[in-house]
């Protein structure tokens, strides 16, 4: 009977799914007179799915956010599908502090953008509080990076009251993007 449960212990390994509400901040363009443009901060949705891996867990993380320029009201997609992995550190009365980090794939959908897709990494804590073995309230700050294309240009209105245009493009090859998420984890 122990060789039979050992034997099956890998297949009945947990998986969570949490998703994910948040607020994301970070990155930004230029224009043809070096003017510095920020991607406006906002609300954001995000889906993990891991499985236990003592002490932690290792899953997919998967982001989405549609934002727009500041002052330029041009719109953009950004996408990001990481393979993550973190450690729990459990002290007790339920709570459970973590850190972990993941690499993976961002696509971006912006007019300015041609090679949409880039390489991406990702460093995030958060504090888990278990409401039951199958339920948890989660909280997560999360760092976003990205390799983004800033060899493309795209043109771009200044503004509704002006009639002048300008080209924009990303004003770096990495852009750092910063969540603030909450969610809830949900234990098979």
């Amino acid at each position: 009977m122990t060789l039979l449960v050992s034997i099956n212990s890998p297949v009945l390994a947990k998986v969570s799914i949490s998703p994910w509400i948040g607020y994301t901040s970070g990155g930004s363009v230029e224009d043809q007179n070096d003017n510095r443009f920020d991607l406006k901060a906002k609300s954001t949705f995000a889906l993990s799915i891991e499985t236990d891996l003592e002490p932690g867990r290792i899953g997919l993380f998967y982001h989405t956010e549609s934002t727009t320029v500041d002052e330029l009201d041009i719109d953009a997609d950004l996408h990001y599908l990481l393979f993550q992995s973190s450690i729990y550190y459990p002290l007790g009365n339920n709570v459970a502090p973590y850190l972990g980090i993941g690499v993976g794939a961002s696509y971006i959908d912006a007019d300015w953008v041609k090679d949409e897709l880039g390489f991406s990494a990702s460093i995030f804590s958060g504090i888990e509080y278990h409401l039951s073995d199958s339920l948890t309230l989660n909280t997560q700050l999360r760092w976003l990076g990205t390799v983004v294309d800033n060899d493309t240009s795209g043109v771009c209105q200044l503004s509704a009251q002006r009639s002048e245009s300008c080209v924009i493009r990303f004003d770096t090859s990495w852009m750092n993007q910063f969540s603030a998420n909450a969610g809830i984890t949900l234990r098979f």
